[in-house]
């Protein structure tokens, strides 16, 4: 049944990438037809051409999605929805970029601000060649995202009319960066937007609640299945050397949101360093100031790549600062992740007891298999 899903999700999934990219291949043939010396202009007198091809677009992704999400309640046995969803309500519209809620505009809008970055461009000092580029890049990056956001909303108003509890579990489409590795498998209600960045192409499998807990998505198959250098182009350099090292891929990846660097100029992390997070939970800390919410290790959280620059190339020493810091955590590589602070985690339902042993540090967790 699950793979059955997957292999739905992939069709739909290619059919909408095939959509797209009919319609930013008929952008790009506007976008090189824009007069140089006249940019502004003309590309307003092409700005409706090039709305028409995006709104298109969306209508017949969201089509397809409304379809797709009926086949798979179909293949669940799920009752059919109780209402009928209009592909056309999700085309001509500019949906938010990024994760972030910004100020609506409508789409031809968001079609005419390509002009604008690319004249910003120019008076910044690039060349025109380099400014053009700067402006067809950001066209096909935005126009991209309105036609998938819009098979996104279609899938979520289709799978929220049936009267039967369903589920989102996000699935990835390779090559992904390393963020999205790391939410990959992870289960939403239907009712929720999933974060995403800009380009992101991730899309969400809708099953039923039943059926959830059998999607699962392995992080490190992934993280493996790439060769050393894309594992180092997706997840950087020392943090791809770490995760081969041993260390917990979600530690590595989750300390690159709240990097800083410290008086001395090292580079470090806020993630995990209050008294609730994992490695913050073994450090000496003071007391909670401001806005804080909790206590603060006292100890600043080295990066990675910090950590490779101070071991200057000897692996022992590299090793042992990646557990000191918290990223080998000595509970193994476990695609449900193995640490969410001192006696929290979870695995197959069932909340692990964890201890401390004070001759090494290193939290343990009794019901759960250390994997190598």
């Amino acid at each position: 049944m699950a793979q059955t899903i997957i292999e739905a999700a992939a069709t739909h999934y290619a059919y909408g990438k095939q959509v797209q990219t009919r319609a930013l291949r008929d952008l790009t043939r506007l976008w090189v037809a824009v007069d140089r010396n006249n940019i502004l202009d003309s590309w307003q007198a092409q700005l409706g051409s090039a709305t028409l091809i995006v709104a298109q677009a969306q209508q017949a992704v969201a089509e397809d999605s409304i379809e797709y999400s009926a086949a798979v309640l179909e293949a669940q046995d799920a009752p059919a929805p109780e209402h009928q969803v209009l592909a056309a309500g999700f085309a001509g519209i500019a949906y938010p970029l990024g994760d972030q809620l910004r100020r609506p505009i409508g789409l031809e809008d968001s079609i005419a601000s390509p002009a604008y970055k690319t004249l910003r461009a120019i008076g910044h000092g690039y060349t025109v060649d380099r400014s053009m580029g700067i402006g067809l890049d950001n066209l096909l990056l935005r126009s991209q995202m309105q036609i998938a956001d819009a098979s996104r909303q279609a899938e979520g108003v289709a799978m929220a009319t049936p009267p039967v509890r369903m589920h989102y579990v996000r699935m990835l489409n390779p090559p992904s960066c390393s963020r999205c590795a790391i939410l990959a498998g992870r289960t939403y209600r239907a009712q929720e937007a999933f974060r995403r960045h800009l380009g992101c192409d991730c899309r969400h499998i809708p099953v039923s609640e039943a059926l959830a807990g059998e999607m699962t998505t392995d992080p490190y198959r992934y993280f493996n299945s790439l060769s050393p250098e894309d594992q180092d182009k997706y997840f950087k350099p020392t943090d791809a050397q770490a995760i081969r090292d041993g260390a917990d891929i979600f530690q590595v990846v989750n300390a690159q949101s709240e990097t800083y660097t410290t008086e001395g100029g090292a580079l470090a992390t806020y993630y995990g360093t209050t008294r609730r997070g994992y490695w913050g939970s073994l450090q000496e800390t003071r007391n909670r100031q401001g806005k804080e919410r909790y206590g603060v290790a006292i100890r600043e959280r080295l990066m990675p790549e910090e950590i490779y620059k101070r071991s200057n190339g000897n692996r022992e020493q590299s090793l042992r600062m990646l557990e000191d810091y918290g990223y080998i955590t000595g509970l193994g590589q476990n695609p449900e992740g193995v640490v969410r602070g001192p006696g929290v985690g979870y695995l197959g339902g069932r909340k692990p007891s964890y201890s401390l042993d004070p001759a090494t540090g290193s939290w343990t967790a009794a019901s759960r298999n250390v994997t190598d």
